[in-house]
Order: structure tokens, then C-alpha cells, then sequence
């Protein structure tokens, strides 16, 4: 029986060719870095495409590059500022943050707990003049609906 070899003299043995043929092909590596490319590149676009500046009233009048970006805002909803039109299913209000207020326009469905003085957030576009477009309105839930603290237990 031959003496058992050791690992030196195994790879001795190995010819370059036997080499080469172990190594990672260059070609897999290439395909790897195309496809995480790519999917870093559609990260970025969708979230660039889907991203919007949360405002202020206040910081939105003072803005005077916002014309280009989609907005959020919050506020409260003006009492007697409601105007709706049910036949075109549109609505326009006010909303007040602090001191100062914005007149909104929307057309859509309206929440159900849309009243004055429910704190809304609106998405859409400024132009610095007239009123806010809004293609997205959304009611924050008044505080009776948020849970009650747990009674302590006995």
C-alpha cells in the first residue's frame, strides 16, 4: 500500500488546466454586478418617483422652489370653510395650521369623519397662488378611537 500524500504533494500534482477550471468564472461575476445594478437603480427611481416633502402651512408659504414637488400637508379643517359639490364630487375647505391657513381644493371620496376641525393631511401640488390641488386626502382618527389605558389588575 502506498504511503498516504500529503496535501502539498496533492496540489503538486494538479496541472494549471486543473487549476483554471476551479476558479469562478468571470462571466457569472459580470451577470451578478449587471442585475444588482439594475435592481439599485429601480430602488432608486420608485422611491424618487413616490417620495413627497411633509410641510406646514407656514413652511409651505414660505417655500419658493415647491411648485415642481408633490406635497403633503397637515392641518386642522376651518369651521365654516366647507364648500362640497356632491354632483362633481368635489369639496373645497381651509385648513389652519397655528395662524396661518390654506384653501384647499379635492376631488374624490372624503372620509367619513371629515368635519371642521378634524386634523386632515392633504397630498398634491402648489403653485404659490390660489389653492392647494390635492389628489389625497386622509382624516387622522379623532382621540376617542385611540385605546384607553388597561385597568390595573387585582
Amino acid at each position: 500500500m502506498p504511503p498516504a500524500m500529503t496535501i502539498e504533494q496533492q496540489e503538486a500534482k494538479i496541472t494549471p488546466e486543473q487549476r483554471r477550471k476551479k476558479r469562478f468564472p468571470l462571466s457569472f461575476l459580470l451577470v451578478g454586478l449587471a442585475i444588482l445594478g439594475a435592481v439599485v437603480y429601480l430602488v432608486y427611481a420608485n422611491t424618487q418617483t413616490s417620495a413627497a416633502y411633509y410641510m406646514t402651512v407656514s413652511e409651505l408659504k414660505s417655500c419658493t422652489n415647491c411648485a415642481s414637488q408633490t406635497i403633503r400637508i397637515a392641518g386642522n379643517v376651518q369651521a365654516g370653510t366647507i364648500v362640497k359639490d356632491d354632483v362633481q364630487n368635489h369639496i373645497q375647505f381651509s385648513i389652519v395650521d397655528g395662524k396661518q391657513t390654506l384653501r384647499v381644493n379635492y376631488s374624490g371620496v372624503v372620509p367619513d369623519i371629515f368635519k371642521p376641525g378634524v386634523q386632515v393631511v392633504v397630498e398634491g401640488r402648489y403653485t404659490g397662488q390660489g389653492p392647494f390641488e390635492a389628489q389625497t386626502l386622509l382624516a387622522k382618527c379623532p382621540s376617542k378611537f385611540q385605546n384607553a389605558t388597561p385597568p390595573a389588575r387585582k
